[in-house]
């Protein structure tokens, strides 16, 4: 009997530890960058799939379905959208999609508006406008004229920046600099505006009902050789500037990712936040000026703060974790003329940290803006203050990341210019081409089969709705990669391991560009939402799409094997 008893806790044991080892994101659900656009993608994605998911089992349960466009209230009163995301074990979120996690994790409002787009998406359009683009065009408060008239500049700015911009990014940096904000108040306006998320959310605080994920907030570390603008005088001088170091190959641009486990509290991160946490990185600050000087952080292990960036990452704000995944134009203090057309704006387009936080690193910042003496270039040494940008500088579709943390199968979101474009995920592929120029090559592949070029073909091949009286939405296309990872030391990837990729690429044209088309973001949130519970896309859906946001929906396959039903799906 004690013999028994010794196995079975042996046992017990043993199972406890294969579960401690067992990968944190098995199935991840990722969500690529893209600005307003992605996150307009994402609520119209969403709100579609709730739907559809709400009526189907409606209809399984109590053989109803609607009979015309309208919406039956009583029946859609129970509608969960936090459904969608129960097939997930973690979230990993780009950028613009980073806004849109936070606001799906930490906003009832939010999750009330993507369930009125789902109850009546004949309205998502109004609905989208009156309570999410309306409330923000009132709190950053731009001017129509201001916004217009700067947008020649802009986009010399951004094609001189980004190499390519399309009109959502120019627009978006249209915004930016006419509200005359920093990025974190940017972010900061937005997420309170359209979420009533507060400056003081932290990300271990508690989340909406029903959601309980692992969440990746994916971001880049700047890390240059030297030259990183912090301070520059409108004439020149004075110029305060950091490089990084390391022993190893110490790219520009480093993935780094924060994690929690929503709703923990103030915890630690259950990830690492860079893939080479025993590799020392230091941070070498140069000032141009009298008195300045010169500081060095020393060498910096962990998370480049010596673990105080993961054991606080729940006590951390929101809206900073955010603005740092999402600071799109922050590599602009990586070079000579965009930091000084940066302080000619009084523009602060990057996110900075130490190891003392977001809080401490934003009042260092500021009081470098007024004065800069060799105590204050000292205390940049002491918390190794540097910047954090956009995730889309190492990957911006959140596959690398998703993987990074053990994902074997990732449902992936794309929202693409205009066509079905392969170009983010194939730069991830043996062969493929890096999209963005300042994007160090040597950060990819992650994959080491199939090819970029068999990737890039895959695409061509991949599925489509028929678009419901779409007029900028112009494809949804979805399709399935098995793929195996390629050893990877800066992603921190093992070489190997099968992984399925689940591709959603909703693609748009939104022609915007001026403050009056703003509105045009509501009207491709109705379209995506639209489309997906379109009758005519009804059996490609239940059997294709369905499944991978909502398991319990596998049963609803053998539809297809029935006539198709000429009933309203939406």
């Amino acid at each position: 009997c004690i013999v028994w008893i010794l196995i079975l806790m042996a046992l017990l044991v043993r199972l406890a530890l294969l579960a401690l080892l067992r990968p944190t994101g098995a199935v991840t659900l990722a969500l690529q960058g893209g600005g307003i656009r992605a996150l307009a993608s994402d609520a119209g994605l969403v709100a579609g799939i709730a739907r559809v998911s709400h009526l189907s089992h409606l209809s399984h349960n109590e053989s109803i379905y609607k009979q015309s466009g309208d919406s039956d209230q009583t029946k859609m009163d129970t509608l969960n959208v936090m459904r969608v995301l129960q097939n997930f074990d973690t979230v990993s979120s780009v950028s613009g999609s980073s806004w849109f996690a936070a606001e799906l994790f930490f906003s009832n409002s939010f999750v009330e508006l993507l369930k009125g787009i789902a109850s009546s998406p004949f309205t998502a359009s109004v609905q989208f406008d009156q309570q999410w683009i309306q409330p923000w065009l009132l709190a950053t408060d731009v001017q129509e004229p201001k916004f217009d008239g700067i947008q020649s500049l802009v986009r010399l700015w951004v094609k001189l920046l980004l190499g390519t911009g399309d009109e959502d990014t120019i627009f978006l940096a249209q915004f930016f600099f006419a509200s005359g904000l920093s990025w974190n108040h940017f972010v900061d306006v937005l997420l309170k505006s359209t979420a009533g998320i507060s400056v003081n959310r932290q990300m271990g605080s508690t989340p909406v009902s029903g959601a309980s994920h692992t969440w990746l907030v994916d971001h880049t570390v700047l890390l240059p050789t030297s030259g990183a603008c912090i301070r520059q005088g409108k004439l020149i001088f004075p110029r305060v500037t950091y490089g990084a170091a390391a022993d190893g190959v110490l790219p520009a641009y480093l993935p780094a990712k924060f994690s929690i486990k929503l709703g923990s509290g103030n915890s630690s991160a259950p990830l690492s936040y860079i893939a080479q946490p025993e590799e020392p990185i230091q941070f070498n600050f140069r000032g141009l000026c009298l008195g300045c000087g010169s500081a060095s952080s020393g060498a910096l292990y962990v998370d480049m703060a010596n673990g105080s960036l993961i054991n606080s990452t729940g006590a951390f704000p929101v809206v900073q974790t955010v603005a740092a995944s999402s600071a799109v134009f922050g590599s602009a203090i990586g070079g000579f003329v965009f930091s000084e057309i940066a302080a000619q704006l009084t523009a602060e387009v990057a996110v900075w940290i130490g190891t003392k936080g977001f809080e401490a690193a934003d009042e260092l910042y500021d009081t470098l803006q007024s004065h800069v003496d060799a105590d204050l270039m000292s205390e940049l040494g002491k918390t190794a203050f540097h910047a954090l940008i956009d995730g889309g500088f190492s990957d911006g579709t959140g596959i690398a990341q998703a993987v990074s943390a053990g994902a074997s199968e990732v449902v992936v979101v794309l929202n693409s210019f205009s066509t079905n474009q392969p170009e983010y995920v194939a730069q991830l592929f043996q062969g493929g081409t890096v999209v963005k120029p300042a994007v160090p090559k040597e950060l990819f592949p992650v994959f080491q089969s199939p090819s970029a070029s068999a990737v890039q073909t895959a695409f061509t091949e991949f599925e489509t709705l028929k678009l419901h009286n779409s007029s900028y939405l112009k494809v949804i296309a979805f399709g399935k990669i098995q793929a195996t990872t390629a050893e990877n030391k800066f992603f921190g990837i093992q070489g190997g391991r099968d992984v399925t990729l689940n591709i959603i690429n909703i693609c748009s044209e939104l022609s915007i560009g001026f403050l009056a088309n703003f509105e045009n973001y509501g009207h491709l949130v109705q379209e995506v939402a639209l489309t997906i519970s379109d009758p005519a896309n009804r059996d490609v859906v239940l059997s294709q799409l369905m499944p991978l946001f909502d398991s319990s929906l596998n049963s609803f396959r053998s539809f297809q094997s029935t006539p198709p039903l000429r009933r309203q799906f939406i």
